[in-house]
Parts: structure tokens; C-alpha cells; sequence
């Protein structure tokens, strides 16, 4: 039956079984019905087996071709194995040398003869690009051996107590190593990788320039903490005797140059404080500062990091020896690695300038930056009113006197003493001290309060008054605080008994929660 008479035939097959069916009852009809069905389910089942006969017939045809291919393709690679080819120069990649290889027909002399010239091209280029990339792969290893071998010497020579992978970073440019004439020979030559018997011969050139390098970034820091000031004439000489001999000095001078510059800067006096402001902790010692450098700012170079420091004064050095003379330590025994500077976690120094009411337990560096911060807002303050007095006391009454402010932190023109270490007797006694103190502002009859004393102290919410300076200039007052503490800032910071109805401004301070006590 033609395809374009299937439609007709199935028509005319269904009349007809219909006619025959309905010429049919009872038994008759139920049997016609049922033969009907065996005869779908025989060409259902027929069809299926025609299916999986076909499906396995071609998958077994398909078996047949790859393995036919695979033989084409193996007795191929032995033929070009044998012409000297070798087995990485065979391009199985490359679509034209697959259309040539991979058929499923055996390779005769004859196939053999008429596919031969057309694979040598390709192959040729293959090698081509195949020795070229291990060319580069070779070059490759003998710089990541050299630089290995840098990094190495590099972190010998810096003898730092900590590792990081970005100390490497900080090295001279490994370019400076690549550009030695003594070292230009083992990247030229074509070896795997270079040896450790080659690098040792080397090495010596490497190390001259990383001792120098090193050598200058110990000066490039220790100028910073003394920046402002002048050289010593032992320094003096020795920048002279580097410019004067810098083409003929040995390692070992540079080495022992190298021993005294450290120790200048890893002096406790030598403080290094950091200018972001969201760092946790300003003030470092060497060689912690190149730590944190690494780790917190990402500095790949001992110039960013000095950029990352700002320079400080004189006056912070002799802060430090003060602070440290005052606890009784001997400044040329002390390092910045003992545990007064690098016990971080504890808060055992009290201020000694500071009212013990309100002092509060500070660790070491945080000691420093509390002067030093006391220390900037008398600078402020005082270059504020002088360039402009109308403008920091706008509601001063014409040629009054200003109000007087005094550096109550100041440790280079007062001898009185900076720090304490209590002990925890003493420690918890000044903490009741503060305790009692908060608490007897709080009761105090000109404080207005809600919720405070009694069974509401820890229910309700609380207001209080709170007052703010007006002796200091505008936006330089401390932020409003109880009266008992305004009286305190104002007997340390103006020298006078504080007067509340001229001296100060009251301000309503609403708690939202529970009093804190």
C-alpha cells in the first residue's frame, strides 16, 4: 500500500470490522471483540522486538566501527612511531588529523601511501606548537625555582619571627634577580629547573642585593620615628661612607650595619602609630608593624607601609620613656616583644592624670593613645582660639576674657607622675570607687530623675539632667555627661571650681531601657 493511501486503507479496514461486528451478537460479538485484541497485542508485541532487534543491530555495528577505527588508529601511530614521530606529536585533537585517522576501514599499503603526506603537515605543527609550550613551561619552573630561592634568602635576611605569604611581596622586585649577568645564563639555558648547586653559585650577588635592600628599609623606618630630627654623626658618617662606597661594600659591613639599625629600631621608644582610623589598634612596634601592615592593610613594600604610619613627634618618644619610668622599667633592658607591650589582652594601667573616679584600665597601647589623643585636643583647642576666639565662644560678651584651658596630660613640662599598675585589691577598690561615684550622680538633688532609687531602679526608665561644657570652645566640649562629671572636666581641663549656672548647659537625657546600675 502506497503511503499516500494509508489513511484510506485504515478507513476502509475500520468499516469493514465495524460491518462485521455489528452483524454479530452475544457470544459471537464478545469473541469477535476479544480476537480483535490479541491481534493489537501481537502487532504491539511484533513491533517492540522489530524495535530492540533494530536497536542492537546497530549498536552492535557501532562496536564494530570503533573497534575498526581503534585498529585504523593504532596500526597508524606504529607506522609513525617507526618513521620517529613521537607519541605527544600525534595532534588527536585536531579535527583533520581525526577525519584522516579515525575511519572504519583497514588501512592497506595503498590507504597507507595516500593519507601519509597529508598527515606529516600536521604533525609537524603540533610538535611545533608542543615544544614551544614546553619551552615556555621550562622557563616557567626556572624562574618559580629562582624566585623560590629569593624568597628564601629574603625571609633570612629580614629574621622575622613571623611568617606571611606576603612578606615575599616586599622584596626587591624579582625583575632586579632576573637582570643579574650571573643569573641570565640560567634562564637562558634550556634546563628543566635550576638546582640548588646552581643557585648557591649565584646566590652570593642575590644576597648583596637583598642586605641592602633590607639595610635601607630599616633606614627608611627608622627615619620615620625620628623624622624632624637630626642624625646622629654616627649616622651622618655611615650615609656617607654608603654613597662614597656603595659599589664596593661587603656583606658583612652591610650585615653588621644591618644588626645596629635594628636595634635602633626595634627600641620601645620607637612607636609607630597607624593613620586608619578603624583599626582597633594604633600604636606598633617593630616588627609587629610589618605584620599588621601585611595582614590588615595588604602592603606588598616597606613604602606603603611607612605611608600607612603616620610620623611621630619627639614628644611621643618621651611619652613612652616616661610612661615606662614610671612602672619602674629599665629602658635599656625593655624590648618591644616583653610582655608590657605585647600582653595586649590586659587592662592593668591606670592613668594617672585622670580623676580615679572616672580613670578607666587601659592596656599599654591604649595608654599611649590616651595621651596622645589628651595631647590633640589641647593642640586643637588651643590653635582654635586663636585663630578664631569669636568663633569657637560666639555668645561671649564683647572683650571679655576667654576661659582658660589647661594640658592637665601633658608629660614633658609637668614631672608628676602618668601611669599606675594596682594590683587586684587596689583594682577592684577604684572599681567600687567608680561604681559609687556613677551612683551618686545619679541620687544627687539637681539631678531630675524618674525611675531612679528604690524598688524602680532596675524596672523603669530613667531621665536625667546632663550638662555640657561651655568653657570649651564650640565643638571641642565633651559630650554631655552627669553633673558630678561635668564638675571633674571642669576643674581638670579650666583650672577652676566649676560654677553650673555659668559654666554650663543642661540638657535631658531620656533612657529607653532599664537603669544600667
Amino acid at each position: 500500500m502506497r503511503k499516500n493511501d494509508e489513511r484510506h486503507f485504515h478507513v476502509e479496514a475500520l468499516k469493514e470490522a465495524g460491518h462485521e461486528y455489528e452483524a454479530l451478537s452475544g457470544d459471537d460479538a464478545w469473541h469477535y471483540r476479544s480476537l480483535l485484541r490479541e491481534k493489537q497485542d501481537y502487532q504491539k508485541e511484533t513491533g517492540r522486538a522489530m524495535l530492540a532487534w533494530k536497536d542492537n543491530q546497530l549498536a552492535s555495528r557501532a562496536n564494530d566501527i570503533a573497534t575498526e577505527k581503534n585498529a585504523r588508529f593504532e596500526s597508524i601511530k606504529v607506522k609513525l612511531l617507526e618513521m620517529g614521530w613521537d607519541e605527544k606529536d600525534l595532534p588527536t585533537s585536531n579535527r583533520d588529523f581525526r577525519d584522516l585517522v579515525l575511519k572504519d576501514q583497514k588501512l592497506t599499503p595503498k590507504i597507507w601511501q595516500n593519507i601519509k603526506p597529508k598527515l606529516e603537515p600536521l604533525l609537524e605543527t603540533h610538535r611545533a606548537e608542543r615544544l614551544a609550550q614546553e619551552k615556555v613551561a621550562r622557563e616557567r619552573n626556572r624562574k618559580q625555582a629562582l624566585t623560590k630561592f629569593y624568597h628564601q634568602v629574603g625571609r633570612e635576611i629580614m629574621d622575622l619571627p613571623f611568617e606571611h605569604p606576603r612578606l615575599g611581596d616586599f622584596l626587591p622586585a624579582i625583575g632586579t634577580l632576573f637582570a643579574l649577568p650571573s643569573v641570565k645564563p640560567l634562564l637562558e639555558n634550556d634546563a628543566e629547573t635550576v638546582t640548588e648547586e646552581q643557585w648557591i653559585e649565584v646566590a652570593p650577588e642575590a644576597r648583596l642585593i637583598l642586605f641592602k635592600w633590607w639595610r635601607d628599609s630599616l633606614k627608611q623606618l627608622l627615619g620615620s620615628t625620628e623624622k624632624g630630627g637630626a642624625a646622629s654623626s654616627d649616622e651622618a658618617n655611615e650615609d656617607a661612607q654608603d654613597g662614597a662606597s656603595s659599589e664596593t661594600e661587603t656583606e658583612e659591613a652591610i650585615a653588621s650595619s644591618i644588626v645596629a639599625l635594628r636595634a635602633r629600631v626595634s627600641s620601645v621608644t620607637s612607636v609607630f602609630h597607624c593613620k586608619a582610623s578603624w583599626c582597633g589598634r594604633k600604636i606598633w612596634w617593630f616588627p609587629d608593624l610589618i605584620k599588621h601592615g601585611a595582614f590588615t592593610h595588604y602592603c606588598d613594600s616597606i613604602g606603603e607601609l611607612s605611608d600607612r604610619l603616620s610620623l611621630p613627634q619627639p614628644e611621643s618618644q618621651e611619652l613612652v620613656k616616661r610612661l615606662l619610668k614610671d612602672l619602674g622599667v629599665d629602658l635599656e633592658t625593655v624590648k618591644p616583644s616583653d610582655t608590657i607591650i605585647n600582653d595586649q589582652n590586659q587592662k592593668n594601667y591606670l592613668c594617672a592624670r585622670c580623676d580615679e573616679k572616672i580613670a578607666k584600665y587601659m592596656t599599654f597601647t591604649e595608654l599611649i593613645e590616651h595621651y596622645l589623643d589628651a595631647q590633640k585636643w589641647f593642640d586643637d583647642v588651643t590653635e582654635a582660639v586663636r585663630t578664631s576666639p569669636d568663633g569657637c565662644y560666639p555668645s561671649r560678651a564683647a572683650n571679655s576674657e576667654l576661659p582658660k584651658i589647661v594640658n592637665d596630660h601633658d608629660w614633658i613640662s609637668r614631672d608628676a607622675w602618668l601611669v599606675r599598675q594596682d594590683d587586684e585589691e587596689t583594682k577592684e577598690a577604684v572599681l567600687k570607687l567608680q561604681r559609687d561615684f556613677i551612683k551618686e550622680g545619679l541620687t544627687d538633688p539637681l539631678c531630675d530623675k524618674q525611675g531612679i532609687g528604690g524598688e524602680d531602679l532596675e524596672k523603669n526608665p530613667w531621665r536625667e539632667v546632663q550638662k555640657c561644657c561651655r568653657l570649651c570652645p564650640t565643638a571641642f566640649a565633651p559630650r554631655p555627661c552627669g553633673i558630678r562629671k561635668i564638675e571633674l572636666h571642669i576643674r581638670s581641663k579650666h583650672d577652676k571650681e566649676p560654677n553650673l549656672e555659668t559654666d554650663t548647659t543642661s540638657v535631658l537625657f531620656y533612657s529607653t531601657s532599664s537603669c544600667f546600675l
